[in-house]
């Protein structure tokens, strides 16, 4: 969160990534830093320990959205 805030105060386009069970937190820390619409991709819980198959698929699901998030466009 922190990093997205500190990108996004240089005027740098900026997306926080986390997963679904911390966005409760994610939300609340956004605003203590001051950016309560920060730009939140979420990924669905957990990532750690899934398969490398799993993963790369839910890379390709989600890496669109995140561009788009970034104002990218393909």
């Amino acid at each position: 969160m922190r990093d997205a805030v500190l990108t996004q105060d240089q005027k740098i386009p900026s997306v926080a990534v986390l997963c679904d069970e911390f966005v409760h937190h994610g939300r609340t820390m956004a605003g203590v830093l001051g950016h309560p619409h920060l730009e939140l991709l979420i990924l669905p819980y957990p990532l750690e320990g899934r398969p490398e198959n799993e993963l790369a698929e839910i890379a390709r699901q989600f890496y669109p959205k995140l561009l788009q998030q970034l104002g990218v466009s393909a």
